[in-house]
């Protein structure tokens, strides 16, 4: 079974445009803890031959087939069984598939205790199953409650994300932040990258940079990639935490060592400046461009402005225009911005002064000083 919470969140750069190729690690400019913070939508049961918990049960039994023996095991109560039987009804695998039938078998695992059980049904409740499994907030959260009072550290955080969820019916923050710190406290590393985030940003807790490079510290120990980036950006700027490149270069190659692409985004700002690595335009505009390649918007606009300046690689206004309106298609303030320069000037481009008023404005309504600077003088 998977319940692996997951915390999506807002990033932008900040960068003077054009008086240096490229600016600062970028920043967290928000955090949405989302349901899908935890758990996976489908659950799955171990395949045959796999059984972590001594099953299947009938294993040495000749009397009776597979399926009639787990059936009157279920049957007679016993919680294991129920469970079992219950997800071999819902997948239809070994049984033919019979969704209601199979939620039931699985409820009645629950009640009588089984951990599993009220984890799973938890979940799926929590996410649902297009067309067979309508999401249910309130059994959500009994079913999970059950299964973190027994101190299920995946259903822990899962409760915690549901009652932080701001569209969740049962959203209740502080019960939510508990339960997330319960689960920290046993080692659910992506518990532990929400609470950094919530600390780093004040989200319901009182905003603590300590706090939070704690939480990312514990997770990035256990490779989480995105508490190992977090945690160089915190060294690179010193928040937190003693300000370290070396420390920071250490994490950001941690991360991108795992595909992380933020990372490799800070660890081509890094080589462009000569911080804790010899300068390296060129090498910069690898790691950049393996980043906005895998489609970070940082990385994006980062290359496009290495090839607006033509530093590290052969100038081309057609590449930067390209790169900057990838990254401003997802909102990176700062490559709205410069794209909406580049149509203002006619770079790579006919000029466009309506398209260019679009983007600028774009950028401004995020805050961004540049454009909002801009927008003040063209309106003088």
């Amino acid at each position: 079974m998977c319940f692996v919470p997951r915390i999506d969140s807002t990033f932008v750069a900040v960068v003077t445009p054009f008086t240096h190729a490229f600016r600062h690690v970028r920043r967290v400019l928000c955090v949405t803890l989302l349901v899908n913070l935890c758990g996976c939508t489908h659950l799955r049961t171990p395949e045959a031959g796999r059984w972590s918990w001594g099953w299947p049960p009938w294993a040495q039994r000749t009397e009776a087939t597979a399926d009639d023996a787990l059936k009157a095991d279920a049957e007679a109560g016993d919680a294991a069984a129920q469970y079992t039987l219950g997800f071999s009804l819902l997948y239809g695998e070994g049984l033919p598939r019979n969704v209601g039938e199979g939620l039931a078998w699985l409820r009645k695992s629950g009640e009588n205790g089984y951990l599993k059980a009220q984890a799973a049904l938890g979940l799926l409740y929590m996410k649902g199953m297009p067309g067979d499994v309508s999401i249910d907030e309130r059994q959500a959260e009994q079913w999970l409650t059950k299964a973190a009072q027994q101190g299920h550290a995946s259903a822990q955080a899962s409760l915690g994300a549901l009652l932080l969820s701001q569209s969740s019916s049962v959203r209740d923050p502080e019960v939510g932040v508990v339960w997330l710190k319960r689960a920290a406290d046993q080692g659910d590393e992506t518990a532990q990258v929400a609470l950094g985030l919530m600390y780093q940003k004040g989200y319901v807790v009182a905003q603590n940079d300590a706090e939070s490079v704690r939480w990312y510290s514990k997770a990035a120990e256990q490779g989480h990639a995105t508490a190992q980036t977090q945690l160089g950006i915190a060294r690179y700027r010193g928040r937190g935490v003693a300000q370290s490149f070396e420390e920071a270069r250490i994490w950001f190659e941690r991360a991108a060592a795992q595909d992380n692409a933020l990372a490799m985004s800070n660890l081509g700002v890094m080589t462009s400046r000569g911080e804790a690595m010899p300068r390296d335009d060129a090498q910069a505009v690898a790691w950049f461009r393996k980043s906005a390649e895998r489609g970070c918007d940082d990385g994006q606009s980062n290359l496009g402005a290495a090839y607006y300046k033509g530093i590290g690689v052969e100038q081309s206004f057609v590449e930067a225009l390209a790169w900057f309106r990838k990254a401003a298609d997802q909102g990176h303030a700062g490559a709205q911005f410069r794209l909406g320069l580049m149509l203002v000037a006619g770079q790579g481009t006919a000029a466009d002064a309506a398209a260019a008023a679009v983007w600028i404005a774009k950028s401004a309504q995020q805050g961004f000083p540049p454009a909002v600077k801009w927008l003040q003088e063209k309106n003088e």
